[in-house]
């Protein structure tokens, strides 16, 4: 009676869950229904208030109705037929990750400013940012799966406000662990012996948590020191749930046909990502196209496979399986962990703070620059920082320090008022890496990869890249691979060369080479989204120089492009390749740990030219 009673209850609540499904999707539903009407009369978010109240009210409910009797046969029902699809369970997770998101917009439109002074003002409206991104990031660690890979690609890519892009940078290597008795389950069934047969010593806490696994440094019997990736029990399933859904949601509004291509490239790019085995024979590849040409200053970790050297003394078969893979242990830091020193440096020489800085770097509104101070306008037009530079920077930095030490001798001795307010300002400052140098070897290896060999690593964010003791960088994280066709790396090239000479007329015929299709194939939508795309993203300086040829007013904003090409006021994007896509996403990536190292807003199609011409002159 008492397992019959316990079975009862976990079917009341698989019902409870349904019935949060419904009031979800009923809020969508209200929520699509009244918001062309709440844009021209604001009465109208009242009624989406009450809505959402009423939704909210409807678990709750359904605690009381839960105990009518018989209610249990109709959750036996849900639970065969309804709570085992995967598809109503991802509608379930996206109407969750819409009602909590349009809870975070509510508290960020309807938020009141009541300070009149410019400055308070500003200062509220950050503490408001601040507050929407902490519970966007909640709602991204509970739901987890597809919506941390997202947050992952999106930050730093100068689309959102500073204060998400710092909320979202901890999911790039601190995302939610699983507990360490997890890992040994997983672990051992894969590797098929105790973890105390191969490993002498095996850290309990991740130094790293992934989108899809956590990282443990371990040690194996005979000294070899290693870093194992452990995957997530449930994030597989979770991730083609996601991806699905979307795409059913997409097929819903007539979108379809036109993202097709898309997410077959990503569900294949997963199918790879969420096999280990196939993870370490790219990471493998990619070692032996890449280090020949750059090993003096980059290293990528071998795995511990059949053919590691280190398997045959431990005799060990292999210590990479589908949801466990072993790799070489790299002595090094996350390279983030080296950006604020290097933007407190670079702000500190032009006078300016770290805030300014960031909010200079990823400021897509030009209107908005009048109410910055003159020396970060300056730096506004000083365009990308070159090597030279960032080596100036570092040798004032040092010389000033120096010139600081002695200071600080001299006047050791004084208690005199002006040495006292005098001291504050002495102290050094931290000697940053040399930015531009880091950002100009990650595009050449990148592009190395995409023109050379056409085994491209499209997810190589800040978390994945690490600054070791050595000076050298290790680029980890091969899941997310993309091989492309040699005809593909050629008409990429045309297109990143074009875009970089700023080639206006040969730019769209090239991005149609590569597979990019609009309704009425206008040139204009094309030589848009190529440069948004491949360029620098919405640039302030790219988007005054394309809008009177494309139709946009001028000094676009961001608001003022996404009416542009999401609302087809020139053509209907029908195809946009996957391939397109992974670029595009290792393009983002790339650029926005150039901000962060302060290196500028680099133009990805400029730093890959040097690598398109190598490819075409070759061919000629």
């Amino acid at each position: 009676f008492s397992g019959g009673f316990r079975m009862l209850n976990s079917w009341l609540d698989d019902a409870r869950r349904c019935a949060m499904l419904v009031a979800g999707l009923a809020f969508m539903y209200g929520c699509l229904r009244l918001w062309p009407s709440a844009q021209s009369e604001p009465r109208l978010w009242s009624a989406l208030s009450w809505h959402a109240m009423a939704c909210t009210w409807a678990p709750l409910l359904w605690q009381v109705v839960r105990r009518v009797p018989g209610i249990a046969w109709m959750a036996l029902w849900i639970q065969k037929h309804l709570l085992q699809n995967a598809l109503i369970e991802g509608l379930s997770r996206s109407a969750q990750f819409v009602a909590q998101i349009a809870v975070v917009l509510c508290i960020y439109l309807f938020t009141p400013i009541t300070s009149n002074d410019p400055a308070g003002r500003e200062r509220e409206c950050i503490a408001v940012r601040r507050r929407c991104a902490e519970r966007t990031l909640d709602v991204i660690r509970g739901l987890k799966g597809y919506y941390i890979k997202a947050a992952q690609t999106l930050c730093g890519a100068g689309l959102f406000p500073q204060e998400f892009n710092e909320a979202f940078g901890v999911l790039l290597d601190q995302c939610p662990s699983e507990d360490f008795s997890v890992v040994t389950r997983t672990i051992e069934a894969e590797i098929r012996c105790k973890i105390s047969d191969v490993f002498a010593n095996f850290e309990q806490e991740p130094v790293a948590a992934a989108s899809i696994g956590q990282v443990h440094f371990a040690t194996l019997k005979d000294g070899t020191k290693v870093a194992v990736k452990v995957q997530y029990p449930e994030v597989e399933r979770y991730f083609y749930m996601d991806v699905k859904t979307v795409g059913f949601v997409l097929g819903l509004v007539g979108m379809g046909p036109q993202v097709k291509d898309v997410f077959d490239k990503l569900q294949e790019t997963m199918k790879q990502e969420f096999d280990y085995r196939k993870e370490a024979a790219v990471m493998d590849e990619c070692a032996n196209n890449v280090l020949p040409c750059f090993g003096g200053d980059v290293v990528i970790p071998r795995p511990l496979d059949e053919n590691h050297p280190a398997l045959r003394r431990n005799r060990v078969r292999t210590l990479c399986t589908r949801k466990v893979l072993t790799m070489e242990k790299l002595d090094g830091a996350p390279i983030r962990k080296h950006t604020l020193q290097l933007l407190e440096s670079f702000a500190g020489q032009f006078g300016s703070t770290v805030d300014e800085l960031k909010e200079l770097m990823n400021c897509t509104d030009p209107s908005r620059l009048d109410r910055l101070s003159p020396k970060v306008k300056r730096l506004l037009h000083m365009g990308p920082i070159t090597e030279s530079q960032s080596r100036s920077l570092r040798l004032m930095i040092k010389t000033r320090n120096m010139t600081c030490r002695l200071l600080n001798i001299f006047l050791s001795g004084c208690q005199c008022t002006p040495c006292n307010n005098l001291r504050p300002r002495l102290r050094p400052l931290p000697v940053p890496l040399n930015g531009p140098r880091i950002v100009k070897l990650l595009f050449d290896v990148h592009g190395h990869e995409i023109f050379q060999n056409g085994l491209f690593n499209s997810d190589a964010h800040a978390g994945n890249i690490l600054m070791l003791k050595n000076g050298k960088l290790g680029l980890l994280d091969y899941g997310a691979c993309m091989r492309l066709t040699p005809s593909q790396r050629i008409d990429v090239a045309r297109l990143f060369i074009a875009i970089a000479d700023e080639d206006d007329a040969a730019v769209p015929q090239a991005f149609w080479a590569c597979g990019f299709r609009s309704k009425r194939m206008d040139e204009r939508l094309a030589l848009l989204l190529a440069h948004v795309s491949f360029n620098r993203g919405p640039f302030p300086y790219d988007m005054n120089r394309l809008a009177p040829k494309v139709g946009l007013p001028p000094e676009p904003t961001v608001m003022d492009l996404e009416a542009y090409v999401r609302g087809g006021k020139v053509d209907d994007i029908t195809a946009f390749p996957g391939h397109l896509v992974l670029l595009q996403r290792c393009c983002m990536v790339l650029s926005g740990i150039g901000l962060e190292l302060g290196a500028g807003r680099v133009s990805s199609a400029e730093m890959f030219k040097p690598q398109a011409l190598k490819l075409l002159s070759e061919i000629k």
